[in-house]
């Protein structure tokens, strides 16, 4: 077990002690979630996402977060982020050390989490997503994992979590242009959308 597990563990039930007066979460489609690598892509509202995911992937699957730089700024924060695995990524830019990052992990047989659509957006109107997550699960040739989180987050309420089928990008494993990516970036996040009616 590496220590950045053991940080993630640890963070992970600490966590759950916290939240669990206050939400409580069901779980859809953990079945779909396999040993090995993967790339876990969710629709993004709130900086809780994080957790709950990792809550709905449960403790057996370690989830490493690509997370916006400025939060990696802060303090406190920055050393938990780093201690659990997560990395930063310049939004904007096209950030070679995320990938890099990013990379490695799956190379080792990991799992990370990325939010396409780079930025929280409120509504389940899905916002424009960035075409990072599905190209760096086609260069290292590993599933993308669809997830939807509700986006409206009140105290005191069931919230459903729901992991879809993994599948693979471009099955076909031919060369990709900027803009074929930019499609498979919207397929991916209707994917996620239409995971909401499996609740």
């Amino acid at each position: 077990m590496s220590r950045e597990y053991k940080t993630y563990r640890k963070l992970y039930y600490l966590l759950r002690i916290v939240f669990f007066p206050f939400y409580r979460f069901k779980i859809i489609g953990r079945e779909h979630i396999a040993p090995g690598p993967a790339v876990f892509c969710a629709n993004h509202s709130s900086n809780l996402d994080p957790i709950i995911m990792s809550f709905g992937a449960g403790i057996g699957h370690h989830l490493h977060y690509m997370g916006k730089i400025e939060l990696f700024k802060i303090p406190v924060l920055s050393s938990v982020l780093r201690g659990i695995g997560s990395f930063p990524v310049n939004r904007g830019h096209n950030d070679v050390g995320a990938i890099k990052r990013a990379m490695m992990y799956l190379k080792a047989g990991e799992k990370i989490g990325i939010f396409p659509e780079g930025t929280r957006v409120k509504t389940d109107e899905a916002g424009d997503a960035k075409r990072g997550a599905v190209r760096i699960a086609d260069q290292m040739s590993v599933p993308v994992v669809p997830v939807y989180i509700p986006r409206d987050k009140k105290l005191f309420h069931t919230y459903t979590i729901i992991f879809g089928t993994p599948y693979t990008v471009n099955p076909e494993k031919k060369k990709l242009s900027q803009n074929e990516y930019n499609t498979l970036a919207d397929a991916l996040m209707e994917k996620i959308a239409t995971l909401k009616s499996a609740k």
